[in-house]
Parts: structure tokens; sequence; C-alpha cells
């Protein structure tokens, strides 16, 4: 298949969006399709854009065996809503102008959401090439603006955002969900059954370095018991719950918290840890890709949480420190914390209850013999469950059923 990857999120930027878009694509191309990728000028969660990319439109790289195309976005260093606004639709703009313009044709185009205006330009090259348009639900929106109280049910802007993504999502030829919560939610919103696909998020063993030195001396925490939350820092993480939790445990001295990301909540998280005057926190800034195996070689046990009000998410930083063989205190509702009971990969704690949090990290923190039973239990779960190796046969299957059918009824990106 010749497929045309749009995701707002690729490498060098850092997360979870972009990891899994990189991991699916470049498995994609190892099992011998054509693909091309749309993008912009990385700016996701980094200080500065890296210098090869600064003052440029337009540019076309080679990376991994695919064709990586980058477009020109809005960016900027202040993270207001219209900001990040303008950063979207600027993209969703620039996909549509140069998409036309790339050396197609395609057989389907797959786009990755959120943020949901991408698959308006979606929409648009699938009728300017004639293809079917895949569209990966990695997160459903309006429902989780609703859920965490970024829109009220109701407002003139969730309705907006309802209309929006009733016509993008019934105009895809396929949708994928990346969890359980959300294949329903999508088929409860009218989307037909048999056009929603189940495709879990993942890790890509090849690219997970559990020989890499610690970065334990270089952070001076070589005698410490590291908790560690790696990842966005956003309305959705409530990191300030990982904050309070170490404030309960800040006179056991061995304990020691380390918080690395980026996002729209870090000075909120910053200026709780200077309020506490919490000596056992460390937030450090997002770290370059490279960095990341030494950080999580160093962790005795990785958090993972989540808005109390959150439905149906699976953290991709959950899998993650599973794939580096490392138990999870994990407060992130009822689908991630069903997952981690079913692998028995750490302990499952209610969202928004630091007291709890501080509880499981205090038990693991006494039996290190359970918590490295753990780490192990997730480690299998990823390489027999989520491994995304074998889960992008699943996508690829997806693709070329969407394909086939197009090939039956031609019409179809035109409905």
């Amino acid at each position: 298949m010749r497929i045309l990857y749009l995701t707002h999120y690729f490498p060098p930027e850092i997360g979870a969006a972009s990891s899994r878009a990189y991991s699916m694509v470049r498995w994609l191309a190892r099992f011998g399709h054509e693909v091309s990728v749309l993008t912009g000028f990385p700016s996701y969660l980094m200080e500065d854009m890296p210098e090869s990319y600064r003052g440029r439109r337009w540019m076309q790289e080679d990376m991994d065996g695919m064709v990586v195309y980058r477009a020109w976005r809005y960016t900027s260093s202040s993270r207001s809503n219209w900001r990040r606004m303008a950063n979207y639709l600027s993209f969703v703009a620039s996909a549509w102008w140069y998409g036309r313009r790339l050396s197609g044709p395609f057989d389907v185009i797959v786009v990755s959401s959120p943020p949901l205006f991408l698959g308006l330009a979606g929409v648009a090259l699938s009728r300017y090439w004639h293809v079917p348009m895949v569209l990966e639900v990695r997160d459903i929106w309006p429902e989780t603006a609703v859920d965490v109280g970024v829109f009220k049910a109701g407002s003139l802007m969730e309705r907006i955002w309802s209309h929006l993504a009733d016509f993008i999502y019934h105009r895809a030829a396929g949708v994928v969900a990346v969890t359980r919560d959300i294949h329903a939610r999508l088929q409860a919103r009218g989307v037909p059954a048999e056009l929603v696909h189940f495709v879990p998020n993942g890790v890509d063993l090849e690219l997970v370095d559990r020989s890499a030195p610690s970065a334990r001396k270089r952070l001076g925490l070589e005698d410490k018991f590291v908790a560690l939350f790696a990842g966005l820092i956003g309305v959705m993480q409530n990191v300030v719950s990982v904050v309070e939790a170490a404030a309960l445990l800040q006179e056991n001295e061995q304990i020691h918290f380390l918080i690395v990301g980026g996002g729209a909540r870090r000075e909120e998280v910053a200026q709780r840890i200077a309020d506490l005057k919490l000596s056992n926190v460390t937030l450090l800034p997002p770290q370059p890709r490279e960095e990341m195996p030494g950080i999580l070689n160093m962790a005795d046990v990785c958090l993972a949480t989540l808005a109390k009000d959150v439905r149906g998410a699976v953290p991709y930083k959950l899998l993650e420190a599973w794939a580096y063989e490392k138990p999870i205190v994990a407060a992130v509702g009822d689908e991630g914390g069903s997952l981690v009971e079913e692998c028995q990969g750490g302990i499952s704690v209610p969202g928004d209850d630091p007291q709890a949090l501080a509880a499981a990290i205090l038990q693991i923190f006494t039996d290190r013999k359970s918590g490295r039973v753990w780490g192990r239990n997730g480690r299998r779960c990823i390489e027999e469950r989520l491994n995304r190796e074998v889960l992008t046969r699943k996508m690829e299957s997806v693709l070329l059923a969407v394909v086939n059918s197009a090939e039956e009824a031609p019409d179809v990106s035109k409905s």
C-alpha cells in the first residue's frame, strides 16, 4: 500500500502521540508499505526548535524507510488557548495546501487525532486524491473535554465540537480506537460498528533500551528510592496529586520524587512544590529522547495519574514503564486500572487521592520483592499483548480492508 499518514506530532518531538505515530509508521514501512508522513516542524514540548528546521516552511527528509514531509505551522512559546488553536488550524491549512503537491497517488490516508481539526485536512485530501480516509482516535472529543471540565455539557463550544466530530467521523472509511471506552463512545455517536476497530496503544520494544546507563549519579539520586512521573503535565494528568503525595511522604528521606515533563500545568506544579517547600521532589523540563532510557532505568517505581473524571484512558507512560520492567502505581480510572490488575503489573488506586497514591508508593518501597515481580509481570504483558510490532499488523489489516472496499466502491471517498 501507498500510505499518507497525517499527524500533528512526530519526532524529534517527544510524548505519547509522537511515539505512537513514529513506531506505527516505522513498522508499516518495515512491512513493505510505501509510507509518507505529513507533519509540522517540531515544537511541541521542546525548548527550542532544532537549527536544521528553523526558518523553513516546507522540507522533505528520509527517516527509517519512510519519507517525512514537514509543513509550516504557527508556533509560540505562549500556552494560551487561542495560540494553541492557531497552531492547530494553521497546520490544517498547511496540510491541505502542501498535501495536494505530494508525489502521490496514495491508496489510503490515515489521520491521527487529536487534534480533531486535522481530520478536516484528511477529509479534504481524501477527496482530492480520491482515496479513503482512516481516522485514528487517541482521545475522543468533545467527550473528553466535557469529562475534565474544559467544556460544559450542552454549551455552545460543546455543540460546535460535537458537530465537527460527527462531520469527520462519518466521512471516514474506518475509525481506529485506542481504548475500549473510545470504541464504545464512537458507536454511541452513530459511527457504524463495522467501521470501528480496536487497536490499543503499545510499545515498540526495539526502541526500549534497558542497558542504558542509569541517570542516578547525574541527578544526584544514588541512594534514593525514586518514584518517577515522566510525561505531559497537562489538564488531564493531575500531576498536582503526585506533589501532594510527595508532601505526605516527605519525612521518609529515602523516597524521592522525580517529575519530568512539560505542559500547560507545569508552572502550577512548580508553584505547588515551592509552596509546600518540598525537598524530596525534583522537577525537570522535557528531556531529549536519548536521555529517557537512562531516566526510566533509574526508577524504582513509575507513576501514572489522570484527573478523576477522565474515562477509558490507558496512558502511554504506564505501558512504557512496563517495557522497562518497572512496577506502576496507577491512578488512571477504570480501563487503565483494570489493565494494571489484569497484568498484575503494580497497584491501581483511585484518581485524585494523594493519600492512596502515597500509600501505594510506600508499599512498594517497603516490599521491593513484590515490586520486582510486578515489573516483570508488566514486561510480559507488553511482550504478549501490547507489542507495537504485533499491533501494527492489526492496523495493517484494517487499512488493507479499507483499501479493498474502496476498490470495489471507488466513490467511497466522496460520500
